[in-house]
C-alpha cells in the first residue's frame, strides 16, 4: 500500500463495499420522521405553501409529496431568486402560469419578499 493509501486507512479507517448487492438505506430516520409529519398534516391542510429552489425549481421538488400535494391548492415559492439568473427567473414563472400552477419568486431573508407570499 502506498503513502498516500496509507494515509486515507489512518484517516478513515477499514472500508469495504457491499459486494453482495444488499440493500442500503441512504434515508436519514429524521427524513423519515418529516415525512410522516408532513402527511400527517397534509391531510387537515387546504392550502400548501411549497418551498423550492428558485435556481433548480423542478428538480428541488420532493417527488415523493408530489402525488399527495396534487389534490391540494398549492403555491410554489421560488426562494432564493436572489441567487438565480434574472434572465430565466421570469420564464420559470411563467412556466408554472402555463400549468395552472399558483408560483411566486422570493427571497425568504427579505422580509418584505415573504410578506407578498401571505
Amino acid at each position: 500500500m502506498g503513502g498516500v493509501g496509507k494515509i486515507l486507512k489512518k484517516c478513515l479507517g477499514e472500508m469495504s463495499f457491499n459486494t453482495g448487492g444488499g440493500n442500503i438505506n441512504w434515508f436519514p430516520g429524521h427524513m423519515a420522521a418529516a415525512t410522516r409529519a408532513i402527511n400527517a398534516r397534509l391531510k387537515l391542510a387546504d392550502l400548501v405553501i411549497e418551498v423550492r429552489d428558485s435556481r433548480i425549481p423542478l428538480s428541488s421538488a420532493n417527488q415523493d409529496l408530489q402525488p399527495r400535494l396534487s389534490s391540494k391548492r398549492r403555491v410554489i415559492a421560488l426562494n432564493k431568486k436572489d441567487l438565480a439568473n434574472p434572465n430565466i427567473m421570469h420564464k420559470w414563472v411563467d412556466y408554472f402560469d402555463s400549468c395552472k400552477q399558483d408560483c411566486l419568486p422570493i427571497n425568504a431573508h427579505s422580509r418584505s419578499s415573504v410578506q407578498k407570499e401571505v
